[in-house]
């Protein structure tokens, strides 16, 4: 039993910030190598290594929603600060990381078939519909001062989009050309660049989380009061 003299027990404190962003840093270097080292692909050659990028960024999104949607679901049960700190940061690193899918999608489809936005493409209508509910979501998040209306729109967010994502049809976007593949280097070199880029953006989120007070006072080396 703890003595009534004994000092309180200090909360966890959450990793310093200068720890993440260093394991950031070598994360998208390990990536840059990664993609630097992958085959080439005999249609589109040298290409193909901004389609392996382009495939894990919106895999890594894919899984961000999902995470985001799951929180929601969890804050809306329990309700815990922490929850919502969490969804917050999130949905926040989610928003990020899309904006670079989208960038590189235009890159990948200029290089691949000579114009930014297919606009023909299912696949690219259904990444439009898709940042219009993200867009949509942020917007509510951040002006709404209610965390239950955060909750809400990342929650249809995760539904929208991953059935928005999963279910749209292609013409002449293939449908999985490297899980599909016949060569081993090229899956795996995937995989490998799919799993880091899902790395970096988890600890974007742990960089844009925000710890509660007593967390941060604890960093600072003051003493705990509670």
């Amino acid at each position: 039993m703890q003595s009534l003299t004994s000092p309180a027990r200090c909360p966890a404190a959450f990793p310093n910030r200068l720890w993440l962003a260093g394991l950031l840093a070598a994360g998208v270097l390990l990536d840059a190598l990664l993609i630097w080292a992958a085959p080439a692909e005999r249609t589109l050659g040298q290409v193909v290594k901004l389609v392996f990028l382009h495939g894990a960024l919106v895999r890594s999104c894919m899984l961000g929603f999902l995470a985001a949607g799951l929180l929601a679901l969890a804050w809306l049960v329990r309700r815990h600060d922490a929850l919502m700190r969490w969804l917050t940061a999130v949905q926040r690193a989610t928003a990020l990381v899309w904006l670079l899918y989208l960038f590189s999608s235009m890159i990948v489809t200029y290089l691949a078939w000579g114009e930014l936005i297919a606009w023909g493409e299912p696949r690219v209508r259904s990444t439009i519909y898709v940042t219009l509910l993200l867009a949509a979501a942020v917007l509510a998040a951040e002006w709404a001062p209610a965390p239950g209306v955060r909750a809400l729109a990342n929650l249809f967010l995760a539904a929208g989009a991953l059935y928005l994502i999963g279910s749209t049809g292609v013409i002449r976007h293939p449908l999985n050309p490297i899980g599909t593949s016949p060569s081993a280097a090229i899956r795996l070199s995937y995989a490998g660049i799919v799993l880091v880029t899902a790395v970096c953006h988890a600890l974007v989120a742990g960089l844009l989380y925000h710890p509660p007070q007593a967390e941060r006072t604890v960093r600072r080396g003051a003493p705990c009061t509670s």
